[in-house]
């Protein structure tokens, strides 16, 4: 049995624990760590895997273990039964003989064999020939408590609870029928067997439990009557017509969780720190992609690219959609599904829509263009709900020419959120000149009817929606839609 000593394994691991906190102390030059919740999961979910994996590799350690003492124990009565039946064997091969004649050789066979105490010959049902009793004839209830009577005429082996020369002793009888009512006999002790079993059960405090075809089970090991049992299992062998039940209480699995706990804790705790420092690091990261574009914004890194409004029937240009771009000084393009979403998440998006304004103010300054030139504008849900929104916009419009149409496109999700907000909004511009689109329609947010409620002046319609849509449908839209 494993003995552990649990406060020294307390020291050792709050000891590891103290000494990594200096170490991120010394790290980072402060005096304390400043945990979170993300920092806090991804430190402590790694050491309940890890006792979570503990619980399970010692299950099924344990199940192995008891696998392999049951196959020991069956593997050494299957011995046992092929021994005993052979010595039946040769006594069966003496039947046509008088007891007198067989005695010696059944009294050398029962001497000589290992295991075997007794073997004979029984006819209906008394014992007539014995290596113990000669050839006193007895009656076989009378001697044993029961029957051997066997219909099916095959081999048996039966366990009783003892005899009339030997009581309180369980004995173990292998019967092999002859024919004409004839049946030889062994019989063998069950102290071999419980000699096996109290030394396998010191492992795991495991209870056995044996029985044969017939007869009472041969119990050995702990009284776990009282305990809460882990593990119970049937094991059968076929050559010793054996069924053994294994039960293991629930305290046995104790020292395997320690073993696997002294085991798999180091690996969580390096876990631990590994996902905490890529976690630091990709904080950092995301905190230097917020600064960059702060920098970017004041370092002129950020542009505008105008993609053409036209119409599908003259193929003219009717106006443009404001697009910001971002190429930083090393000449690296930044994706704005990234910077936008940094954005976003930095609380960023506001000041980076004003600079996108003050970007297109510049630009279209110089442009020569007829009335009415669309110019969309893509605007962020945060800056919809901000109180400075309206302002902003009026701030672009006065800036630039009045042959620009402003378009403010508003994606459909953003509608939805809060619509008395954003239809307050919408009508307050609308007075000042401006128009709405509202971008991927169709995508399952909004119905028409609520369209019709915020009376927008463009759809920009999904792809995924313009698939589903006939050509009549088309025709019968309620809107005018370009894409």
């Amino acid at each position: 049995m494993l003995i552990i000593d649990q406060s020294a394994i307390t020291r050792f691991y709050w000891q590891l624990y103290y000494n990594f906190l200096g170490c991120i102390t010394l790290m980072r030059g402060e005096t304390c760590m400043v945990f979170n919740k993300k920092m806090f999961v991804l430190i402590i979910i790694p050491g309940i895997l890890g006792v979570l994996l503990s619980f399970a590799m010692s299950i099924f350690q344990m199940n192995r273990d008891t696998t392999i003492t049951a196959g020991i124990l069956l593997k050494q009565l299957d011995n046992v039964t092929q021994i005993v039946q052979h010595t039946t064997k040769l006594t069966s091969i003496l039947v046509m003989k008088p007891c007198k004649d067989i005695l010696e050789q059944l009294i050398a066979n029962g001497a000589l064999t290992p295991y075997v105490r007794t073997t004979g010959l029984i006819e209906n049902n008394f014992q007539i020939c014995s290596s113990v009793s000669g050839f006193k004839k007895m009656n076989v209830n009378d001697v044993y408590g029961t029957s051997f009577h066997n219909k099916n005429k095959e081999s048996r082996i039966v366990s009783i609870s003892g005899t009339s020369f030997v009581p309180g002793k369980t004995a173990i009888v292998f019967l092999m029928p002859i024919g004409n009512d004839m049946t030889a006999f062994s019989i063998v002790e069950s102290r071999y067997i419980y000699d096996l079993m109290d030394v396998l059960d010191d492992e795991n405090d495991d209870s056995f439990s044996l029985r044969f075809t017939e007869g009472p089970a041969i119990i050995s090991g702990v009284n776990n009557n009282d305990r809460l049992y882990m593990l119970k299992r049937d094991f059968n062998s076929a050559i010793s017509q054996a069924r053994l039940t294994v039960t293991t209480p629930m305290i046995s699995l104790y020292p395997y969780i320690i073993s696997n706990v002294l085991y798999i804790l180091p690996l969580s705790i390096i876990l631990s720190f590994i996902l905490y420092f890529l976690w630091q690091h990709w904080m950092s990261r995301k905190m230097s992609l917020a600064e960059e574009i702060k920098k970017g914004m004041s370092s002129g890194e950020f542009s505008v690219h105008y993609q053409p409004v036209c119409d599908t029937t003259t193929k003219a240009c009717l106006g443009v959609e404001a697009l910001m771009r971002w190429q930083r000084e090393d000449g690296k393009n930044i994706s704005p599904v990234v910077f936008i979403r940094a954005a976003e998440e930095e609380n960023l998006i506001i000041p980076l829509t004003k600079h996108l304004f003050e970007l297109i103010i510049q630009d279209v300054q110089s442009w020569k263009v007829k009335k009415p030139f669309h110019l969309g504008i893509n605007i962020a849900a945060e800056h919809l709900a901000h109180p400075d929104f309206v302002g902003d916009v009026l701030h672009i419009k006065n800036a630039i020419s009045d042959k620009f149409n402003i378009v403010l496109e508003i994606t459909e999700r953003n509608l939805v959120e809060d619509t008395d907000l954003a239809l307050q909004k919408i009508n307050e511009l609308r007075i000042h000149g401006c128009e709405f689109a509202v971008d991927d329609f169709g995508t399952g947010y909004c119905s028409l009817g609520l369209l019709q409620k915020l009376s927008v002046d463009y759809l920009k319609i999904d792809k995924s929606f313009i698939d589903t849509l006939t050509t009549a449908g088309r025709r019968n839209a309620s809107f005018r839609y370009y894409y």
